[in-house]
């Protein structure tokens, strides 16, 4: 299957599933709209990486319908443009920006060419989710063209090595060898909040496997500097606090 057949399967997908997934965020969090009207920021650790983003433009690359991260982001200071391949996704979002009262340009743009947005634009991008991208050296080449010169990159993520693994009665089994690059077709049935409330959504889509290589030589072919990588641990007890959980990576545009 071609990389247009792809992207048309995952943007079907999400769009199916945006007004489910609102439904459970809110359940979720029956305080979701008074949180961010009265300035919260969500607890995810890489809020505090970039220090003070007071003033700077900075773009979501993939918002969701609830653009809980956008909203933190604009409750930090930032002038934000949060984006979403799903229109669907962001009708919501643009909808519950009006209830909490906060100010963002929303678009509709695939996050790997980003086609409404001009060069030279953004102080930060902050990417998220490279599992949905197919050509991530295509990604990591449309985030360099957006940001300003000196302008940085952080892109967060779950590590690749948990993609791979499985934890299960105090053991780990692996799913598919670590550089088995293949798309994985299956039948989405939500994110962790929807299959928390048994929400099914039963369409097909595909993910997308990228090495930590992959990762770090896609974005040094963009052009980036690498200033900071982060591998988190598992706060839990369980086995899998011997693995990296997430990775967040800081990288900056070259000036000119």
């Amino acid at each position: 299957m071609n990389h247009k057949d792809n992207l048309m399967i995952i943007k079907e997908q999400w769009d199916a599933y945006q007004g489910k997934y609102m439904e459970v965020i809110l359940k979720d969090k029956p305080d979701y709209y008074e949180f961010y009207t009265n300035g919260g920021v969500s607890d995810e650790f890489e809020f505090q990486l970039l220090g003070d983003v007071q003033g700077l433009r900075l773009l979501d690359t993939c918002c969701a319908c609830d653009a809980s991260q956008a909203f933190s982001w604009t409750n930090l200071g930032a002038k934000v443009t949060a984006c979403d391949i799903s229109e669907v996704a962001i009708e919501i979002a643009i909808d519950n920006a009006k209830k909490v009262g906060l100010d963002i340009d929303f678009r509709v743009a695939d996050a790997q060419t980003l086609t409404p947005i001009n060069n030279d634009m953004y102080d930060v991008v902050y990417a998220t989710y490279l599992v949905w991208y197919e050509d991530i050296k295509k990604a990591f080449k449309t985030w360099y063209r957006v940001l300003k010169p000196g302008g940085r990159l952080l892109y967060v993520g779950p590590h690749p090595l948990t993609k791979l693994i499985k934890e299960s009665n105090e053991f780990l089994t692996i799913k598919r060898n670590y550089h088995d690059r293949s798309p994985l077709y299956y039948n989405f049935d939500a994110t962790a909040p929807g299959r928390k409330y048994g929400v099914d959504v039963n369409k097909p889509t595909v993910n997308f496997f990228h090495t930590m290589g992959d990762i770090i030589n896609a974005i040094s072919e963009a052009g980036f500097r690498i200033e900071t990588m982060i591998e988190t641990e598992e706060r839990s007890k369980t086995i899998m606090s011997y693995l990296p959980i997430s990775v967040a990576i800081i990288a900056k545009k070259q000036l000119n």
